[in-house]
């Protein structure tokens, strides 16, 4: 059985008020799951765990782009430990 996908909107919303990983644009950004971080069923998006902030331009850029652990490489950022990261810190903050 397939464990239930964590969600939040409050953290989410975080994830939004920080600046885009790849360009620094400045917030809001858009919160984008990360694809390649667990398993997902057709249409599924995956936990809200495994976001990052990244801004309109650079988001569509990695949505347009086969294969995401490419592009994360390509553009040398961490994402994966940037998430990890961050979401630690919300568990801390907020309790979970």
């Amino acid at each position: 059985m397939q464990q239930k996908k964590y969600r939040s909107s409050g953290y989410l919303k975080s994830v939004r008020g920080e600046p885009c990983l790849i360009c620094m644009a400045p917030p809001p950004s858009q919160a984008h799951h990360m694809r390649h971080s667990e398993h997902r069923g057709f249409g599924q998006k995956v936990g809200d765990q495994f976001t990052v902030p990244l801004c309109w331009k650079c988001h569509g850029d990695c949505h347009t782009r086969g294969d995401e652990s490419e592009w994360w490489a390509l553009n040398g950022v961490d994402g994966m430990g940037w998430a990890s990261n961050n979401f630690s810190k919300w568990e801390d903050k907020d309790g979970s």
